[in-house]
C-alpha cells in the first residue's frame, strides 16, 4: 500500500467529485448558485447542477482548471486555480458596507488582478493532516511560475482558521478584508480575506 500522493490532471468524469469538494471548500457559498439553477431544472440537484458546470471545458469554472490528489489509487483532494486577469474596462467592485441583497458582492471586491487565483482547495476528510493541503497549495505555486504570474491570491473566510494558519505559513498576507454577507448556506460568519503571497 502506497500512501504517497500523486497529483493528475482532472477529467470530465471527475466532475462531480469536483463539485463535492469545492461545495466543501467554500463553505457553502457554491451551493448558492447550484441551488438557484437546480430550482428551474427538471429534478436536478444543486450537486448535479455543479458537475455538469464542471464537466464543461470551457471557462474558468471548468474541470480543465482543476488537479486532483491521489491517495493509493483513491481521489483525495482538489485544487481548482487560474489566472485572475481583469476584465475589460469593467468597473471596479464596491467596498463594502453591503445592503445584503448581493450575496456574491464581498467576492467581486475581494480581486486580486494579474495574480494567480487558488479559487478552491480541499483534501478528503480521511486524507487530512498529512501535508494534502501544503502539497496542492505548492503545486498552485508552481502553476503561478509556469504561467508567469509572480504573486498567488487566495480568498479564505477567517473563521477557518485551520486554512488561515497554513497560508500564513506559506507565506501569504491578508490584504483586504470584507464581510460576509449572510446566507442560510453559507456556513461561516464574519468576514472573508483576500490573501496575497509570492511565487
Amino acid at each position: 500500500m502506497n500512501d504517497r500522493p500523486c497529483f493528475r490532471r482532472a477529467e470530465p468524469t471527475d466532475s462531480r467529485f469536483i463539485a463535492q469538494m469545492l461545495e466543501m471548500s467554500s463553505d457553502g457559498v457554491a451551493f448558492i448558485e447550484w441551488s438557484d439553477t437546480a430550482r428551474g431544472s427538471n429534478g436536478c440537484s444543486p450537486l448535479d447542477i455543479g458537475a455538469q458546470m464542471y464537466a464543461s471545458g470551457e471557462g474558468d469554472y471548468s474541470y480543465r482548471n482543476c488537479r486532483l490528489a491521489e491517495v493509493d489509487g483513491g481521489q483525495a483532494g482538489l485544487l481548482l486555480s487560474f489566472a485572475m486577469t481583469p476584465e475589460p474596462a469593467s468597473e471596479p467592485a464596491p467596498p463594502p458596507p453591503y445592503d445584503g441583497s448581493d450575496v456574491f458582492a464581498p467576492y467581486r471586491y475581494l480581486e486580486a488582478p494579474d495574480t494567480w487565483y487558488v479559487c478552491g482547495i480541499a483534501v478528503v476528510p480521511r486524507f487530512r493532516r498529512r501535508g494534502l493541503g501544503a502539497a496542492l497549495m505548492e503545486l498552485a505555486r508552481q502553476q503561478a511560475l509556469d504561467h508567469g504570474y509572480q504573486r498567488l491570491s487566495l480568498v479564505v473566510f477567517e473563521q477557518n482558521q485551520h486554512a488561515v494558519r497554513l497560508y500564513q505559513r506559506l507565506g501569504y498576507q491578508t490584504i483586504k478584508r470584507a464581510p460576509i454577507v449572510p446566507h442560510p448556506l453559507i456556513r461561516c460568519r464574519g468576514d472573508a480575506l483576500l490573501m496575497v503571497a509570492d511565487a
